[in-house]
């Protein structure tokens, strides 16, 4: 397999505004690869330093400490060093696709503008890829028999919002698609559908999906491969417990897809 992503030696400390000692660290002792066409989860109970790793790794931040940092042939230690800013951000727009917690939907925007947005940003023609996400993901009143795509993304539910925020994050075919609890809006029959979509997409793309997610459940059922987060020794610290291929992770919890 082609590998998409390779970190190894990274540190990255937040600070509190309010509060310079109060201090978050997570740390990335060992190397770590995501494959091309593979689905990677990150998993660990809240504070163990999750969304940070994805915020450094999807380009977000510029991480502290680093070894080695590359996504395909580029080598991002170095452009960070020497300070290629332009290059990263083309880098983050054009590769990387994120469903975030905090990346709500564009309120001034319609359901399918939303979607189209990294497919304008990225020079690309938007309508047949919107349309059939629209239809992917069952963005439709199913009561008024209408699709929403025109409809402003302040009238829909969480679960909605979600789905707009998924569909969004895969418009513009990326090569690695960060998702951050994607189905903490969802009930397990739509979560289930939001994945299987995702799933798909790393079949047929050959996308690379990371995500973050406390539910070993859905980890168990999804992942190729599980990167197990936990809090540090050390106050105020994240670390990497373990890495172990998603077969591996299923021998523990063998009834996971059976339970949901």
């Amino acid at each position: 397999m082609t590998s998409v992503l390779e970190i190894d030696g990274l540190k990255h400390t937040l600070y509190n505004p309010s509060n310079k000692n109060d201090t978050f660290t997570v740390n990335v002792d060992g190397q770590i690869s995501i494959d091309a066409g593979t689905f990677t989860s990150i998993l660990g109970e809240s504070g163990c330093g999750k969304t940070t790793l994805l915020t450094v790794i999807g380009l977000l931040r510029k991480p502290a400490e680093v070894g080695t940092f590359r996504i395909n042939d580029e080598d991002i230690a170095g452009l960070w060093k020497w300070k290629r800013n332009r290059r990263i951000e083309e880098l983050r727009r054009r590769s990387i696709g994120f469903a975030l917690q905090s990346g709500e939907p564009l309120p001034a925007l319609t359901v399918a503008e939303n979607i189209a947005v990294p497919l304008r940003l990225n020079g690309k023609q938007a309508k047949e890829r919107v349309n059939e996400l629209l239809t992917v993901f069952r963005l439709f009143d199913e009561e008024k028999n209408e699709s929403l795509a025109n409809r402003r993304v302040a009238s829909l539910s969480g679960g909605q919002l979600q789905r707009v925020i998924l569909a969004r994050a895969i418009a513009h075919s990326p090569e690695i698609v960060f998702v951050d609890e994607p189905t903490s809006a969802l009930d397990k029959t739509r979560a289930r559908e939001a994945l299987d979509v995702l799933k798909e997409l790393k079949e047929k793309e050959n996308t690379a999906i990371v995500m973050i997610t406390h539910d070993r459940d859905f980890a168990a059922l999804y992942s190729d491969k599980i990167i197990e987060m936990e809090p540090g020794q050390v106050k105020g610290t994240g670390r990497i417990k373990e890495v172990c291929t998603g077969e591996t992770f299923r021998q523990r919890i063998p009834n996971a897809g059976n339970k949901m």
